[in-house]
């Protein structure tokens, strides 16, 4: 006779992973929006080449991409493959969270800061400064549910270390705007993340020690490959020495995960921290 508990933990991983692919199509007006400065909620999702907006039907998970083969119904122009990746990425990463924390009520939390790590890292790729009302709503939401899920089920130790990990977060965020209070260095950029990074750790800590020595390790790591290559990078330019009035700046090859080490290196440390703990 099969185990009632094991076909909830089963049928909790195939919801969460299903709300994450709506969650997706969400970030991705996010990413897209926030450094703009436009707003996440209105007007509804449109085409940026001919600014129609675009029916239900259209923004479908996955499947409408699918079905427009990658192309916008009314122009015609690319749509980029980036819009179903993101939508895939958050459905795979809400079902990890439900499959580490074996489908209970902390769920719901850790799936809010893992997409808010989504958001932030694809945001930094994408060239600009993670905006912090970004990582403020993302760690404020996901602590506060965490939090209630801990206590609710009685592991008064994840709702403590959480709020720690929140607060050492929000400590270390203060420090680096102190250090660079224009955000120019980009092995700073993606700092506003550092609060749901403090609260996902602190909470998984609390359950497994060795995810946070995991996720510990594969920060530094992570970020170092980073900076060596930022390094690299900048050597070649002054190598390439300063183009004259007549010739362009060679071209430089520059890995995306380069312009934020941070960032990189956070969401790399929340994968690895999950997978151990679970």
């Amino acid at each position: 006779m099969s185990d009632p508990s094991s076909a909830v933990e089963v049928l909790v991983i195939v919801v969460a992973a299903i709300f994450g692919l709506l969650v997706g199509s969400f970030l991705n007006v996010v990413i897209y929006r926030a450094p703009l400065g436009l707003s996440v909620s209105t007007p509804r999702s449109f085409c940026p080449t001919c600014d129609r907006t675009l029916s239900w039907w259209e923004n479908v998970p996955v499947v409408s991409w699918m079905a427009l083969r990658g192309r916008c119904h009314t122009c015609h122009e690319p749509i980029s493959a980036r819009y179903p990746l993101v939508e895939l990425a958050t459905g795979v990463a809400f079902a990890l969270v439900a499959w580490a924390w074996h489908g209970n009520a902390l769920t719901a939390g850790y799936c809010i800061l893992a997409a808010t790590a989504i958001a932030a890292a694809l945001i930094e790729y994408g060239g600009s400064r993670t905006p912090l009302a970004v990582g403020a709503v993302g760690a404020g939401i996901g602590t506060v549910l965490v939090a209630v899920a801990a206590l609710w089920i009685r592991l008064d130790p994840v709702a403590a270390w959480a709020s720690v990990g929140l607060i050492v977060g929000v400590a270390a965020f203060g420090l680096l705007r102190t250090l660079d209070p224009g955000c120019r260095d980009p092995r700073w950029h993606g700092r506003a993340l550092l609060p749901a990074t403090g609260c996902w750790l602190g909470g998984i800590g609390a359950s497994s020690g060795a995810a946070v020595l995991a996720g510990g390790a594969a920060w530094m790591l992570t970020a170092f490959a980073c900076l060596v290559v930022l390094w690299a990078v900048g050597r070649r330019r002054v190598g390439a020495g300063a183009p004259g009035p007549d010739t362009a700046a060679p071209p430089v090859p520059m890995l995306p995960v380069a312009s934020a080490p941070m960032v990189t290196g956070m969401v790399v440390a929340m994968v690895v921290s999950l997978v151990v703990a679970g």
